[in-house]
């Protein structure tokens, strides 16, 4: 079956490529490998809004003042400066302040990169090789010049990991042409999912630093980069950062108006309770509120009334999906049953919850890409069929005839229809309720556990438990501290588990990391359910090899479709603006009359002016 579906979409891959629909490329023009065209960005979705002459991003205040500081909270540990890559410890928050990319990505475009240590880049003609000239000034914090063996080495190592390996494999081989121009030779033909990755990985490192050593090892060195912050003191309460002030990169039109603080300071707060109250007390400045009824309930305080202590949001313009999920682990019985799967999706009242947890407040997601281009609707459009009906045999018939629905309900009590008709799938799969106890034809009960590291999942987990008994199941949650949660999900002995299930817009970015059967035999990749079907994997393939952004949408629904009637999770809320609280004494840019704070606080800057109307105690 596999060999007869990759035939099938490499026939199409070849077909579209042999009628001319081409990847766009704008400043960075397909050449040969003899007479490279190197220029300032590179577009693959539309036309650069920047040209070469560019001074700044429009969303950024160019003449930011510098100075004073910020301090945020943080969950996450505070004791490893070890890349991230085959590393169970991630490195600290705001460690990534340390370090250039090669390329960014603008705020305000879809597609639009730019180079960063990259002074300019071109691509072959053929789309196999992506080629980078570094800045002549670009500098790692000891004055060693960034060169292109530091660029071979940051992506020769992260190409020898497991999980680099997933994100970076396209990536052939490096070869350093000159101190200062190196080429990636490219797997296929260059696509923007490749380019997005290049805007977050790699971090470029310095190859005399790690010389002789494993940048994936755990160490408490201080880490060494180009960027605009080193590191200037820790322990695991705190991390503090601090502006270089020769920054080589200040000011590229990329940098210019950013990284404004002197010092930037994560203080680490292990329980969101205790992070509040001292948020409320101005121990921290900033703070990401994720629990909607905090944000709704906890901010009617004299702070906030009096405009000391302001609240906000964040557009979530950069990310797709349900902001959370209820995985199923499909390598073990019974999850391993579609049927299951789609009873238990069945069983799950969001409405209820929603309104008896959330105020009302969330919407569900229905898809993996929901309200974008990219998430399917309704029934295929004759676009999407072109993909589909060589596999009509191979799907669920439902992927043609029925728009994919979750069940809704009044809000109020049980919803009657979803349990009957998630107890019909649960016989049909073999099971039966025998004294109150569901139980499969060799009288096995069905049980299970939700793996959780986190007390506050139990107000989603419980009340769905709660259902589950009507069904005769009995679950139960088993809470373990980090690293048994890490053990556990790497042996896959595990049940099911709530996750975050964001995407980089535009989704293609990760698809292989969290739907491919590659990331599925992996430990800890993104691919927590074990999705592993070839029919996901060549749709995954076609998705991140099209040649147009119009045949990259028609794609990902396509495979958003086959996706959903898989029912590898149950999708919860969809992502939705960062809602976000900080002290008011600080400036951000502003479009007619109103704060932008799409950039976020890498762009915002100190304002003694506010700060000195805030009374020192409240």
């Amino acid at each position: 079956m596999g060999n007869r579906l990759l035939g099938a979409m490499g026939s199409l891959y070849h077909k579209l490529c042999r009628e001319g629909l081409v990847a766009l490329f704008i400043g960075a023009s397909f050449c040969n490998a003899e007479s490279l065209k190197f220029d300032h960005g590179i577009s693959m979705l539309h036309d650069l809004k920047y040209d070469a002459d560019f001074k700044h991003f429009d969303y950024i205040y160019p003449d930011a003042p510098k100075g004073g500081s910020i301090k945020f909270s943080t969950s996450a540990n505070v004791r490893n400066f070890a890349g991230e890559f085959d590393n169970n410890n991630d490195g600290p928050p705001g460690v990534g302040f340390v370090y250039d990319t090669l390329i960014v990505l603008s705020g305000d475009e879809l597609g639009g990169f730019y180079g960063r240590l990259a002074e300019s880049m071109a691509v072959s003609s053929d789309g196999r090789v992506l080629a980078f000239r570094l800045h002549p000034k670009a500098r790692f914090h000891d004055g060693t010049p960034v060169t292109s063996k530091d660029v071979k080495f940051t992506v020769d190592w992260i190409l020898s990991t497991v999980e680099g390996g997933l994100y970076l494999g396209w990536i052939e081989s490096v070869e350093v042409v000159s101190e200062r121009e190196v080429h990636l030779h490219l797997e296929e033909p260059l696509d923007d999912s490749n380019l997005r990755i290049l805007a977050y990985e790699p971090r470029i490192l310095p190859e005399h630093h790690w010389r002789g050593k494993n940048p994936s090892e755990m160490t408490t060195d201080f880490p060494l980069g180009s960027g605009p912050y080193r590191v200037d003191s820790w322990n695991q309460g705190y991390i503090r950062f601090t502006r270089v002030e020769d920054y080589w990169g200040k000011d590229l039109p990329v940098n210019k108006g950013r990284f404004n603080f002197d010092i930037l300071q994560f203080d680490v707060y292990r329980d969101a309770t205790v992070a509040r109250e001292a948020l409320r007390k101005g121990l921290f400045d900033f703070y990401s509120e994720s629990d909607i009824r905090h944000w709704v309930s906890s901010y009617d305080v004299p702070a906030v009334h009096a405009g000391y202590l302001r609240k906000g949001e964040v557009m979530a313009r950069g990310a797709t999906g349900p902001s959370s999920v209820l995985t199923f682990n499909t390598r073990r019985p019974p999850f391993n049953d579609v049927r299951v799967r789609e009873a238990l999706s069945l069983a799950f009242d969001f409405d209820w919850q929603n309104r008896a947890l959330n105020s009302g407040a969330h919407k569900r997601a229905i898809g993996y890409f929901p309200d974008t281009p990219f998430g399917a609707t309704g029934l295929p459009t004759s676009e999407e069929l072109v993909l589909l009906e060589p596999l009509r045999e191979l799907l669920d018939h439902r992927v043609f005839d029925e728009p994919f629905e979750l069940p809704d309900s009044d809000g109020w009590g049980r919803n009657r229809d979803a349990l009957l008709r998630a107890s019909s799938l649960l016989r049909e799969a073999g099971w039966s309720v025998e004294q109150g106890v569901l139980r499969n034809t060799a009288g096995d009960a069905f049980d299970f556990e939700f793996l959780s590291t986190n007390v506050a999942e139990r107000r989603v987990l419980l009340p769905y438990i709660d259902t589950l008994r009507l069904l005769g199941i009995e679950a139960s949650i088993n809470l373990v501290e980090s690293a048994q949660n890490i053990n556990l999900r790497r042996s896959r002995d595990f049940d099911m588990i709530i996750e975050s299930h964001t995407m980089f817009m535009p989704p293609i970015i990760q698809l292989p990391v969290f739907f491919s059967s590659g990331a599925a035999a992996q430990p800890l990749t993104r691919n927590v359910a074990g999705i592993s079907d070839p029919i996901i994997d060549a749709l995954i393939s076609h998705a991140t090899q099209t040649l147009s952004f119009s045949d990259m949408t028609i794609a990902c629904r396509v495979l958003d479709r086959v996706l959903v009637r898989g029912y590898y999770h149950i999708p919860l809320q969809m992502i939705a603006n960062v809602r976000i609280i900080h002290w008011n004494r600080f400036g951000h840019p502003e479009k007619d009359g109103r704060s932008i704070y799409q950039s976020g606080p890498e762009s915002w800057w100190y304002d003694p002016q506010k700060a000195a109307l805030i009374p020192l105690s409240l």
